[in-house]
């Protein structure tokens, strides 16, 4: 019976840093296509619609909080998260509107859910310098809608907080200046290039590992444990193919005279011309490969073969090389188990020759390479 051998196959990285070198086409359009979609969204969000102009009044306060020591401010003192909640609240709103109305300000076209969103406190550096900065979509908003908040803020808002004494305004906000927005298109394209580029390369090495392909004759021993003779192309071919089939040539007899039923040459995949196959040994390897040499179907699409490939002298099989050849090499061999059908030995079809030349440049030629073709 078969047995894999997915767990001693080693990592290949040689194979696969020049697999995704054949895909880089494919990681330059993912990485255009990420770049155009997340880059370009960004500009069209933040630049084209970036939407009406904004402006900002901002106030600076000093508080003063109800502690003997200095050095227990730390303890009481209120951050920017308890500012904000305070201004958030409906009596500090309240507090405002009604500023609002004894300015003689037009608070009928500002409701509190917008007054909410208009007012934000921040506390950069000094636990007692908070400062608050109002947004709207007119200077002339900004300012009355700040001086408004400044009385609040220097009155109720200091009266209702035991931990504070008192609140005084240091630098008002007479003005109000255009708000610029962080817009950084390039970095944005930038960041979504690599971004794209890294998924793209994940998204391949996850490919790579996990696809049962086969891309190299040594990958047929090391993962199957079926030796290998090779591609057609291989110069070892002639060479590998006489030491897997002998044959059993007698004195004065020539290898058609020789008893037996001769060497099936049995495709894996359905869509694997096995006469063709054939074709192409006896034109390259002519010496070797004589009469006694059959065709037989893939079992995959004809079951009834296995009764020709028992009677055979010898069986080799050609696997497509590709992706998911695997699977269907290992469904043959499993078939072939069952019905007591010796595999001699392998050969890898159509196989990407400026693959393997590539992966052979700079290796030791000769019994390193023969072992590992032949899956000794």
């Amino acid at each position: 019976m078969w047995r894999g051998y997915y767990g001693k196959e080693p990592f290949d990285l040689r194979l696969t840093f020049l697999r995704l070198l054949r895909r880089l086409p494919f990681v330059a359009a993912v990485t255009l296509l990420g770049t155009l979609v997340f880059g370009g969204g960004y500009y069209v969000k933040n630049v084209l619609l970036q939407g009406d102009r904004t402006y900002a009044a901002t106030s600076v306060y000093h508080v003063e909080y109800a502690v003997e020591n200095q050095q227990d401010i730390a303890n009481v003192y209120i951050n920017e998260v308890s500012w904000n909640t305070y201004m958030q609240s409906e009596m500090f709103l309240d507090a405002v509107e009604g500023h609002l109305e004894r300015s003689g300000g037009d608070t009928a076209l500002v409701s509190g859910r917008e007054l909410a969103a208009m007012i934000r406190a921040q506390v950069l550096s000094d636990l007692r310098m908070p400062s608050t900065v109002i947004t709207s979509d007119s200077p002339e908003k900004s300012v009355e809608i700040a001086r408004a908040v400044e009385a609040a803020m220097t009155g109720e808002l200091a009266d209702s907080i035991g931990e504070i004494a008192s609140i005084a305004l240091v630098d008002p906000g007479s003005e109000a200046e255009e708000v610029v927005r962080d817009v950084r298109p390039g970095r944005a394209f930038a960041l979504s290039a690599v971004l794209s580029c890294f998924f793209a390369m994940v998204l391949l090495l996850l490919k790579e590992t996990g696809d049962d392909s086969i891309w190299l004759p040594g990958s047929v021993w090391k993962r199957y444990g079926i030796k290998c003779a090779g591609t057609i192309e291989s110069r070892e071919l002639a060479e590998n193919l006489h030491y897997f089939f002998p044959g059993e040539k007698s004195q004065g007899q020539s290898r058609e005279e020789t008893s037996g039923k001769g060497i099936a040459v049995c495709a894996v995949q359905e869509e694997v011309d096995e006469a063709e196959v054939l074709e192409r040994l006896k034109a390259v390897c002519p010496d070797i490969v004589d009469k006694r040499w059959f065709t037989v179907p893939s079992p995959l699409g004809e079951p009834r073969t296995a009764r020709q490939l028992r009677e055979a002298e010898g069986i080799l099989l050609a696997v497509k090389a590709g992706s998911h050849a695997g699977r269907a090499f290992e469904r043959v061999l499993e078939y072939l188990g069952q019905q007591d059908c010796q595999v001699t030995a392998a050969i890898l079809w159509q196989a990407d020759e400026r693959l393997l030349r590539s992966y052979d440049f700079g290796k030791r030629a000769g019994g390193r390479q023969q072992n590992v073709e032949r899956g000794i």
